[in-house]
């Protein structure tokens, strides 16, 4: 449990804290930690009861004042959080750079454009997500570098759809998504001009040929994780670390 009750001043120099699997924590207990915590920037809250309080309570905290001084926030395995709860924050918090959502429910463009049009997101973690419908996206996320959206039901046109989107994106995490084929990951390649990182473990949609094609192509790439073994061993040649 969370040794501060809500009102408690934290130590003044307290900068991260972990509360994962703090399953009786809901949001009061985040919104008292960035009230009295001024130095606080990294946040875990992943598998506590984030979007379980009643409607009525949550609304109160509509007015929050914003808290510029947090930059990550983890609220992974938050099954009850509803979208308002992440347009909430990502009101309030409009420096978060690090947002991770594995295994969120409620998703929906809506929110992952609120996020991301309201915050300096780097690095998002959509892992475990529902995410196919995410290929309608229609603005741009220029700052984000790093997204995760392994283990979801992406498809080539979301794929293509997110690469237009987030063309400034250094690393793609891929792991798991089955419906990728090769012309999914050609868009990734011509679109995302400064990509170094590619995860294609288990997206065996995606030939040896592709890969080779996305190191021709594409010569920021500095590591791709090949869909199987064989694959990763015909590649060790290469400039690029196939592994």
């Amino acid at each position: 449990m969370v040794p501060y009750p809500m009102g408690t001043h934290c130590h003044p120099y307290l900068v991260s804290i972990n509360l994962s699997n703090c399953c009786n924590l809901t949001e009061p207990a985040l919104f008292s930690l960035v009230r009295n915590c001024s130095s606080l920037s990294d946040i875990n809250m992943g598998h506590t009861r984030i979007g379980e309080e009643r409607e009525e309570n949550s609304n109160s905290f509509t007015d929050f004042a914003v808290r510029p001084q947090l930059k990550s926030l983890c609220l992974a395995g938050c099954y009850h959080m509803r979208e308002e709860n992440i347009i909430l924050f990502a009101s309030i918090f409009p420096n978060l750079e690090v947002l991770d959502l594995t295994s969120w429910r409620g998703i929906s463009e809506a929110s992952i454009y609120q996020v991301l049009r309201c915050c300096k997101i780097k690095h998002l973690n959509l892992s475990h997500c529902q995410v196919g419908f995410l290929g309608g996206m229609k603005f741009k996320a220029p700052n984000l570098e790093l997204l995760n959206l392994s283990y979801t039901n992406l498809d080539d046109q979301s794929l293509s759809m997110i690469s237009k989107s987030c063309c400034g994106l250094l690393q793609l995490l891929l792991k798991n998504c089955h419906d990728v084929t090769e012309n999914g990951v050609k868009h990734v390649v011509n679109n995302c001009t400064n990509l170094t990182e590619i995860n294609l473990r288990y997206c065996y949609q995606v030939q040896a040929n592709d890969v080779a094609l996305m190191i021709v192509l594409r010569s920021s790439l500095r590591k791709i994780i090949a869909p199987s073994l064989k694959m990763r061993k015909r590649f060790l040649h290469y400039g690029c670390l196939v592994c």
